[in-house]
Parts: structure tokens; C-alpha cells; sequence
């Protein structure tokens, strides 16, 4: 969640098209519906004139819609109709003319064009490319007639996308109006999709009351959702901030989703600070859950300086802090991870630590490697770390993996047979991937 700097002078105009968004890259982009493919004929010979302009509220807000004469955006859109308009600037390659002539053509609009322009926009597909321009259209309507925007989504759409755009565009303007809607719009005990979008509207001008709502939603990916939409807000003013607003959250578990969240984004930004914060961090269940994150991320900055910070931590948190930074420190040198691992060992359960060793050592000591696996307590993961580097060593060095297969002690019946399975050409289940977890 790093913030994105532009060094291209101009391209302040894409940026324009992205706030009408306001975080749309959290949902899933919106299929066109095949009930619009008719209306591909009408984006053709679309109804003669323009609608009155519905630019009004846009132009309060400063909307700088309208572009220089005798560019491609402007020229279509001051000699075609809105609905033929809308598809010929989908066409375009060039995605700032683009926006900017998305921009222009939104500020032509009346209240009765949007919905055959939206449709015609749908009709010819949305693609990643397109989802922008998609936002801006939905944003706009959401402005403009929003109960009419949302009777068209609720009917024609089948992801939350576009009720949330329109939604959070409504909350911005009016939000109990919208939060009045989403309600009555709502049915059965699960979560409340369209409280998503108002959020996102109400979030940045009032976060105390979108937090309200954050906590009407029970667990569930939507809480989720509208959590990340949140917190550019929650942390625009800093991590002090940021932290004392979880410490208000009464639900426990959405108190360490947040708690987790937070410290992700600032895992990613500043690293150095994330490890300051972790070991003073009131929720355990937060720390624990990130200390891999953090751990890595230090390490890629100086892992001398990762390695020294873990072994200050508390054993649970030191366990999950290594997991993150022993495989930076196998890649540089296994034999000084190895050493690094044998003299924690005992100290805390290091079973994290040692599949995350065992699958970076396998590159270039996949003896040493495989040697460690015997340590790994639970049995599942340790079965599986086997057949993951053992495989892979077989791949290389055939001989040289029996062999150890072959001398190893107590290693599980399975593992024992694994060259056979090999050279019959079945394929083991090789895992190697770590995932980072969240609470919603």
C-alpha cells in the first residue's frame, strides 16, 4: 500500500480519473452483463442531440472536465452523440487522452444519458484497462441520480463492484441517505455487501463514523474489505494514531485484523520503524501474526541488523521473526544460518524457521537442508518439507538423494519410497510457499 509517485508532469490528468475510484482495486472488476450485448447496435446510432447538462454538482467540486480543441478525445466528444462517444474513447490507446476524454464527456451528461452510456460502456467489455473509465462513469451517476444508478446495478451487474462504486460516490454527498439505502436494501443475517462502498465513501471525510459501520459488519470478507478500504485514512496521520483508533475497536478479532493491517502497510513503507513498533504492540495475536513480515522485510534492508532485532524479541514472536528472515540468511550463507538456527534451537518452536531454512538452503546445500528436516515437530509439515526438497535434490542428483534417502534414519516409510515414485513419474506435493494471514 506504498504511495504511487508519478514522475511524469502530465500525468496529474490519470490521477484525476483514479479519484473517482476511491480504492477500486480492492473489488473485483465487473463482467460485462450479456443481457447489454443488443445495445452494441445502439452505441452505433445512438439518440440524436445531447441531454441537458448534468455538470452542475460535478463543477462545484472544481471537475476539469473539458480539454483542449483538436485532440482525439475532445473531438469526439464535441461532434458525437454521449453513446457513441463513450465507445469510441474506450478505444483509444492512449490512456491519459483517455481519461481526460472520460473526464470531458461525463460533464456533458444529464441525468437520463447515463444509463444507456453505462450500459453501451458495458456492452463492449470491461477490461483491466477499461475499469477506470468504468469507476468515473459509475462515480459521476452515483452523484447525479444515485437510486437510479443503483436500480440499474442491482439489475444488470452481478460483482459488488459497481453498487459500491456508485455507493461510496452517494456516501460522500449524503451518507445517512446512503447508509438508509443499504440497509433497506439488504436481506438475511450474513454481511452487508453494500455497507462496503458506503464506507469507503464515508471514510475520508468522517472516519469515526465509517468505523461505526465497520463494526455493524460481522466477520466476513467484506469486513475485510471495507478494513483495507479504510486504512489510507486510519493511517494518514501516523502510526501512533492509527494504533490508539484499533485500541477504540470492541470486537476483539476485527481489533487484530486492524492491528494487522496496519502494521502490513507500515511493513511495507518504513520497515525499520515496523520492527520498532512490533515488540510494543498491546495485541500479541497482531504481532505474532506480522513478525515474519517484518522480519523479512528488515532482513532485505541489513540482515545483520534483522538477526540481531529477532533475538531480542520474546520466543513466540522470535520464532515467527525468523521465519521471515532465515531464508535471506540461507541465500547469503547456509552455513551461518545453520549455525544461526542451532544456537536458538530449543528456545522456542522453530518449525517455521526450519521449513523456510530447508527450502532456501536445498539450492546450494540440499544435504543440509534435508539434514534439518528431522527437527520440524509436527509431522504433516515435516513429511511434506521432505518430499519438497528431496524431490527436488532427485531432480539434480538422483544418486546423491537416494543415497541420503537410503542412510537417513527414522525417516517416514513414505519418504523411504520416494525415489520409486520418482522413477515411475508420479508427482509428489511440492510446496514451497509461505502466505502472509489475515483476520478479518
Amino acid at each position: 500500500m506504498k504511495p504511487v509517485f508519478l514522475v511524469v508532469g502530465a500525468a496529474w490528468t490519470l490521477s484525476l480519473g483514479a479519484a473517482f475510484l476511491l480504492g477500486h482495486g480492492s473489488t473485483a472488476s465487473e463482467p460485462s452483463a450479456s443481457g447489454d450485448a443488443s445495445l452494441r447496435a445502439g452505441a452505433r446510432s445512438s439518440a440524436p442531440g445531447k441531454s441537458a447538462r448534468a455538470g452542475s454538482r460535478l463543477a462545484e467540486r472544481g471537475h476539469p472536465g473539458r480539454i483542449a480543441a483538436g485532440s482525439g478525445a475532445a473531438s469526439i466528444v464535441t461532434s458525437r452523440p454521449p453513446r457513441q462517444a463513450v465507445v469510441e474513447l474506450a478505444q483509444l490507446n492512449d490512456p491519459m487522452e483517455r481519461a481526460k476524454g472520460f473526464l470531458a464527456l461525463i460533464d456533458t451528461l444529464g441525468p437520463d444519458d447515463f444509463r444507456d452510456v453505462v450500459a453501451d460502456f458495458r456492452a463492449i467489455g470491461i477490461t483491466e484497462q477499461r475499469k477506470s473509465e468504468y469507476g468515473m462513469l459509475l462515480h459521476a451517476w452515483g452523484q447525479t441520480d444515485p437510486t437510479a444508478a443503483l436500480a440499474y446495478a442491482m439489475k444488470n451487474t452481478g460483482t459488488p463492484f459497481a453498487r459500491q462504486t456508485i455507493l461510496a460516490s452517494w456516501a460522500a454527498d449524503d451518507p445517512e441517505a446512503a447508509i438508509a439505502y443499504a440497509k433497506q436494501n439488504h436481506k438475511g443475517e450474513a454481511a452487508n455487501p453494500l455497507l462496503v462502498g458506503v464506507i469507503r465513501g464515508v471514510a475520508p471525510h468522517d472516519l469515526s463514523r465509517a468505523t461505526e459501520l465497520l463494526q455493524d459488519l460481522p466477520y466476513s470478507r467484506e469486513r475485510g474489505e471495507a478494513l483495507q478500504t479504510m486504512l489510507p485514512f486510519v493511517m494518514q496521520d501516523g502510526i501512533e494514531v492509527a494504533l490508539n483508533w484499533s485500541a477504540g475497536i470492541a470486537d476483539g478479532r476485527l481489533k487484530t485484523g486492524a492491528v494487522t493491517y496496519i502494521m502490513s502497510d507500515l511493513t511495507q513503507s518504513q520497515p525499520e520503524v515496523a520492527a520498532e513498533v512490533l515488540g510494543g504492540l498491546e495485541d500479541s495475536s497482531a504481532a505474532v501474526r506480522v513478525a515474519d513480515d517484518v522480519g523479512g522485510a528488515l532482513a532485505r534492508i541489513s540482515l545483520e541488523r534483522a538477526v540481531r532485532w529477532s533475538e531480542g524479541l520474546q520466543p513466540d514472536l522470535r520464532a515467527e521473526a525468523m521465519e521471515g528472515i532465515v531464508p535471506h540468511y540461507a541465500a547469503e550463507d547456509p552455513q551461518a544460518a545453520s549455525q544461526w538456527l542451532e544456537s536458538l534451537s530449543g528456545t522456542t518452536n522453530l518449525d517455521a524457521a526450519i521449513r523456510s531454512f530447508a527450502l532456501t538452503a536445498q539450492h546450494q546445500e540440499p544435504q543440509m537442508a534435508a539434514d534439518w528436516i528431522a527437527r520440524i515437530s509436527d509431522e504433516g509439515s515435516r513429511a511434506e518439507t521432505y518430499r519438497g526438497v528431496l524431490s527436488r535434490w532427485w531432480g539434480k542428483d538422483a544418486a546423491a538423494a537416494e543415497a541420503w534417502i537410503q542412510s537417513a534414519p527414522n525417516i517416514p516409510d513414505s519418504i523411504r519410497a520416494l525415489p520409486e515414485s520418482l522413477k515411475q513419474g508420479a508427482q509428489p506435493d511440492v510446496q514451497g510457499g509461505r502466505q502472509f494471514r489475515f483476520t478479518r
